[in-house]
C-alpha cells in the first residue's frame, strides 16, 4: 500500500454527527463508506486501493459504529497493522452530551442502533458510550458536537481537513444578522 493514502476512521456515539462527517468528507473528495463491519475493513481497503495505485483514491473515510459485533480492540489492532503497512490512519471520535443526543433522537424520531437489545434510549446511549470508550481514548481527535448544528459541524470539518486534503487555504464567507448574534466561530467580522 502506498504511503500517500490517507484513511480517516469516523467513529463515536450514534447521533453525534458521524454521518454528516462522512458526507462532508465525501464533498472533500474522500472515498467514503458507512457502517462497515470491522471484520470487512482490511478487505475493503485492499479492494479500494486495488492493483492500480495510480487509479486508487488518495483519501478514504470509513464510518464504524458499535453494531454488528464490532469491538474497539479489533479496530485498534487493524489500525496498528495498517499504519505498519504505510497507510496514514487517523481515528476521529464524535461525541455529544446525553441531553443533546436525547434531543436529536427526539427530533428525528429514529431508533438508537442499540435499542434492539431491549434498552431504553438513555440506557442505549450510556451502553454505547461504555462500548466505545477505548476508541475515544485512542482517537487522534475527539470532536464534541454538543451545541453544534449541521452547518457548524460541516464548517469545522471543512476548515480542519480541506487544507490537508487539497493543500490550499480555505476561506468561508458567511452572511449574518446582528439580531441573531455574531457567529461564534468567526475569526473576522466586517460590517
Amino acid at each position: 500500500m502506498s504511503p500517500r493514502v490517507s484513511l480517516i476512521i469516523v467513529s463515536g456515539l450514534s447521533g453525534s454527527g458521524k454521518t454528516i462527517a462522512l458526507k462532508t468528507f465525501e464533498d472533500l473528495d474522500y472515498y467514503c463508506s458507512d457502517n462497515l463491519p470491522i471484520a470487512l475493513l482490511p478487505q475493503f481497503v485492499r479492494s479500494v486501493l486495488g492493483n492500480q495505485p495510480a487509479e486508487a483514491p488518495a483519501r478514504i473515510a470509513i464510518g464504524i459504529d458499535a453494531r454488528a459485533g464490532n469491538t474497539p480492540e479489533q479496530l485498534l489492532a487493524w489500525r496498528r497493522e495498517a499504519v505498519d503497512n504505510g497507510l496514514d490512519v487517523q481515528l476521529l471520535f464524535f461525541e455529544a452530551d446525553r441531553d443533546t443526543l436525547l434531543s436529536r433522537y427526539a427530533d428525528t424520531r429514529r431508533r438508537h442502533p442499540l435499542s434492539q437489545l431491549g434498552l431504553s434510549l438513555p440506557e442505549a446511549i450510556e451502553h454505547e458510550r461504555q462500548l466505545t470508550l477505548p476508541l475515544r481514548e485512542h482517537a487522534d481527535a475527539v470532536i464534541d458536537t454538543t451545541g453544534m448544528n449541521v452547518h457548524q459541524l460541516r464548517r469545522k470539518l471543512i476548515t480542519e481537513f480541506a487544507l490537508a486534503a487539497h493543500g490550499k487555504v480555505s476561506l468561508l464567507f458567511e452572511s449574518f444578522a446582528y439580531k441573531r448574534g455574531v457567529p461564534t466561530e468567526a475569526d473576522f467580522v466586517f460590517d
